[in-house]
């Protein structure tokens, strides 16, 4: 083995890397094929060098054209593959993309104001890249109603259980972010991309209803092992919900419908035990979590107001996030508005801001913030129209919006590919549901007017008339 090391923790090098990654290879080729179309290929491939490109990250960190890094050049080429092979024209005027095309522009305007277009145009191109994924699997979804596709998806995340099995077997593993034990992350570069990648491939499994059951649940299992293991404590508290719903879900659908109600109380009952017994288990890493939800103002003040204590609650993030916030209260009216520029925190702090909305007002101001949360609401409420798969997708975006109170999956590409899959999905789901409604009205429309020309025919042919 030729492992390097960096201070987030171990990577492994070529000698490991290339022979697996060929290995993998041979799947990802199957399921591409397999997908049903090329949306539903497009996804799975995307996904797949996604969570791919994270082992390589000591290579692909490193600047590759134009001064981008490889990551970036990926995301770029994968985004533009997409807009010009994939996408159709006609799907970009979704009336659901508009938060996303003002979060966009809101950028653009907030660069443009503080003089750094490039930050603005690094910010469009991640969003552009949740958008074509969005658009990819709405489209393969309309090929594929049944998410036939979604079975195949489940390879594009081996890369991640099969490096992270490597690591265990090798020994290879990582410091916990708040320093009390050890995580394993499979020679990434921090389990917050990793562990937000395996949720990525837990919701897939969820959505994949088409695949072998034996299948599933296996690949549920491992992949919930597997973000336990990474150790993100984010990403398990984001977990818990999606989890509650895809086992709960499944086990009320596995039975006769005149026994669901019995079997949805029963795994409902469950999954509160579960949940009590998780909270047992995971009580001391989350009792700084608790101290701060019992008074969140009290650790919301100027940065050099907190004493040594109170930095170390929940891994320093109230200390950051108070960072961000008196920054952006220092500058000037028009900065309050539209925000310092995107990405203006890097060479200013240290570390990002770890939460959406910080970030999202110290770089856009209050119209981004109004502009992010619109969006949550568009697709919440999508969620919540869809027929079928309600329960699962407003589960999974209550699962995103925890992520982005103590990370940033915006500002991971893992995040990103998250939510556009999910997005895609809930449109779907909605428009579907939509259909579904309307159907019935136009058949009821319809059988009117047909009694209302037969009963005026029969007027105008009866001897009265």
């Amino acid at each position: 083995m030729t492992a390097q090391a960096l201070p987030y923790g171990p990577a492994f090098g070529l000698g490991i890397l290339v022979p697996v990654t060929l290995v993998l290879l041979v799947p990802l080729v199957i399921a591409a094929r397999r997908a049903g179309g090329m949306a539903g290929a497009f996804v799975v491939v995307a996904l797949w060098l996604r969570t791919t490109a994270g082992a390589y990250h000591l290579y692909m960190f490193q600047p590759l054209a134009g001064g981008l890094s490889g990551n970036a050049v990926l995301s770029v080429a994968v985004t533009g593959f997409g807009l010009l092979f994939v996408v159709r024209p006609a799907n970009l005027a979704l009336k659901w993309l508009l938060p996303v095309y003002m979060l966009i522009l809101l950028a653009l305007l907030s660069a443009g104001l503080n003089g750094d277009l490039v930050g603005g145009i690094n910010v469009a191109v991640k969003y552009a890249y949740m958008i074509v994924i969005l658009l990819a699997a709405f489209q393969a979804l309309r090929r594929d109603p049944e998410a036939r596709f979604l079975t195949w998806a489940m390879v594009s995340f081996l890369p991640l259980l099969v490096f992270q099995a490597l690591s265990l077997a090798l020994n290879m593993p990582k410091g916990a972010e708040d320093g009390d034990g050890l995580v394993w992350i499979g020679g990434y570069n921090h389990e917050a991309a990793f562990s937000v990648a395996l949720l990525t491939g837990f919701m897939v499994g969820g959505f994949a209803r088409s695949a072998p059951r034996a299948v599933r649940i296996a690949f549920l299992s491992v992949t919930l092992i597997a973000i336990l293991l990474a150790g993100y404590r984010t990403t398990i508290l984001a977990l818990a919900p999606l989890a509650l719903a895809v086992f709960l879900g499944g086990l009320t659908m596995s039975v006769r419908r005149d026994q669901r109600g019995a079997m949805a109380v029963t795994a409902t009952v469950a999954g509160v035990l579960l949940f009590a017994i998780a909270a047992l288990l995971y009580r001391e890493s989350f009792a700084d979590l608790a101290a701060f939800l019992a008074d969140p103002a009290a650790l919301i003040k100027p940065p050099r107001d907190f004493d040594l204590l109170e930095r170390q609650v929940m891994s320093g993030r109230p200390l950051i996030w108070s960072s961000y916030i008196y920054a952006w209260a220092d500058g000037t009216p028009l900065q309050h508005l539209f925000g310092l520029g995107p990405e203006s925190w890097e060479g200013v702090f240290k570390v990002y801001p770890h939460n959406t909305l910080v970030a999202t007002l110290y770089e856009l101001g209050w119209f981004g913030v109004a502009a992010m949360i619109a969006l949550w609401t568009v697709m919440f409420v999508a969620a919540a129209s869809a027929r079928g798969d309600r329960f699962q997708l407003i589960a999974a975006h209550f699962a995103f919006f925890l992520l982005n109170m103590a990370t940033m999956p915006f500002w991971q590409v893992e995040g990103l590919a998250f939510y556009g899959l999910l997005c895609g999905y809930t449109v779907h789901a909605a428009r579907a549901a939509a259909r579904r409604g309307a159907a019935p009205a136009r058949r009821d429309r319809l059988s009117h007017g047909m009694l209302e020309s037969r009963w005026s025919l029969g007027k105008r042919g009866s001897p009265t008339a």
